[in-house]
């Protein structure tokens, strides 16, 4: 038997492009493949991406569902994500009914959602709820014909299979849950801060759990209650690792002559959400050209939006099309078939928020990104002037949210209730900009502990190798 055949055997669900930043592009995957044979199983097949990591695996498969599920296990499904909302009763979920309770009034089908609620309810418990996660599971094994997974985990033999997005695809949630059915050894990595509380219940039974932080491993252990302790393992987020490797900095010049701006202006960074959800956020866009227009500074600040690759509206680019000067719209270097970010724009990103002066954004994960480089942040908690925003969607939800309300209450980033606020804090942030250094450090260690030191995918590589039985 050959040596590389001694090894244990290590598959990589990929069911979604985001997936490839955190595991492909970082330490992750070329420190498994020193140690063990690395096969991946991935969403994207594109020639050039599949050669880039050629070296560091066994085979590298292309995925899909090649069946689709019957109505009997999507109506399941379903009952297990409204019930379990039900029963978190997280800010997250109890928005998702106001929202789908506005549609349906909206449809004329007020009177079936509250019939669906009425027979909801009853299953809203931890018992029914892990009952019904159960006879899930076993239909997903019944109707598995049609699907690759079997054959392919009885072709492959892995010691350890890991679904690198927990919850997010169906093909990387249908892999996990043939696989524990036969028998072999499945981990999960819990893929975002908020997940916990604004994604669907998790109905994959994994034996190991990967975890960004030790709150994160608390709220994991208090909604499934029958996971374990030892089960759940911290080891930051490889997302973040790119700010702290300086191979990842482009300098200002470079980056300037790239986007257009100026390098010896100042520029707030703007970073937007998908559309569907932080909607009109255009209206918040014009505010900010308006006011950098207007105020006073020595140097008067350039702009930079960041749309999100997962949902722009026409309104922003409209705004972009108008070339106002100085306000830049970049394009985001992810493709937009597979939503999959491009190796250079890991780059981009993590450049642009160490020459920013300012960050500005509604709720989001950036606000963590411009704390770990020391910035100020600005999170926009009202919906914008002239905006026509139903209550259900009103931008002050967010404020509410379990994984951001510790972001509100640190006070690490200055939070606007209105416009007059927001130009405000603008005009502060130049002239005093490490007023919330402090907060942000604190807020940080409180978080991420010892984890944001650009080795979280060494430690999840390290992770999945002990949990396959791999001695390094």
């Amino acid at each position: 038997m050959a040596v590389e055949d001694k090894k244990k055997h290590i598959v990589m669900v990929v069911p979604r492009g985001e997936a490839i930043r955190n595991f492909l592009y970082s330490d992750t995957i070329k420190i498994l493949s020193k140690y063990a044979r690395v096969t991946v199983l991935s969403v994207v097949d594109d020639p050039i991406f599949v050669d880039r990591f050629r070296a560091y695996t066994d085979k590298f498969i292309h995925i899909k569902e090649t069946k689709k599920a019957p109505k009997i296990l999507t109506s399941l499904q379903m009952v297990i994500h409204d019930a379990h909302f039900k029963w978190l009763k997280s800010a997250a979920a109890i928005n998702y009914f106001e929202v789908n309770e506005k549609r349906a009034k909206e449809k004329g089908s007020l009177a079936r959602f509250r019939l669906r609620n009425i027979f909801i309810s009853p299953l809203a418990n931890k018992k029914a709820l892990q009952a019904l996660t159960i006879l899930e599971n076993n239909l997903t094994w019944k109707y598995r014909a049609g699907t690759e997974f079997e054959q392919l985990f009885k072709e492959l033999k892995p010691d350890l299979i890991f679904n690198t997005s927990h919850i997010h695809g169906p093909a990387g949630e249908l892999a996990a849950k043939i696989g524990r059915k036969m028998g072999f050894r499945v981990a999960g990595f819990i893929f975002s801060w908020d997940n916990l509380f604004s994604r669907s219940r998790m109905t994959v039974r994994y034996n190991d759990y990967l975890v960004w932080t030790p709150k994160i491993k608390n709220d994991l252990l208090r909604i499934y209650p029958f996971v374990k302790g030892e089960d759940v393992h911290i080891t930051g987020t490889p997302q973040f690792d790119y700010h702290f490797k300086d191979e990842f900095i482009i300098p200002k010049d470079e980056l300037a002559r790239r986007i257009g701006f100026d390098p010896d202006r100042p520029y707030v960074l703007y970073s937007t959400g998908i559309d569907r959800h932080v909607q009109q956020e255009h209206l918040h866009i014009q505010s900010v050209i308006d006011i950098l227009a207007e105020i006073a500074l020595p140097d008067r600040p350039q702009l930079i939006v960041r749309t999100y690759a997962k949902g722009t509206s026409k309104e922003t680019y409209a705004i972009r099309d108008k070339n106002i000067p100085g306000v830049f719209f970049p394009k985001v270097e992810w493709d937009e078939v597979t939503i999959t970010p491009s190796y250079n724009d890991l780059s981009v990103l993590s450049s642009l928020l160490r020459y920013t002066a300012l960050g500005i954004n509604v709720a989001s994960t950036m606000m963590l990104e411009l704390f770990m480089f020391k910035k100020p942040a600005i999170n926009i908690a009202y919906s914008p002037p002239g905006s026509n925003l139903d209550y259900v969607m009103r931008h002050s939800r967010f404020l509410d949210f379990e994984h951001f309300k510790p972001v509100v209450k640190s006070g690490a980033a200055e939070t606007v209730h209105n416009i007059t606020e927001l130009k405000t804090a603008i005009i502060e942030a130049f002239k005093n900009p490490k007023k919330h250094l402090k907060e942000q450090e604190e807020f940080l260690k409180e978080m991420f502990g010892s984890t944001l030191d650009g080795k979280s995918g060494v430690r999840v590589a390290e992770t999945l190798l002990k949990l396959a039985g791999v001695e390094v």
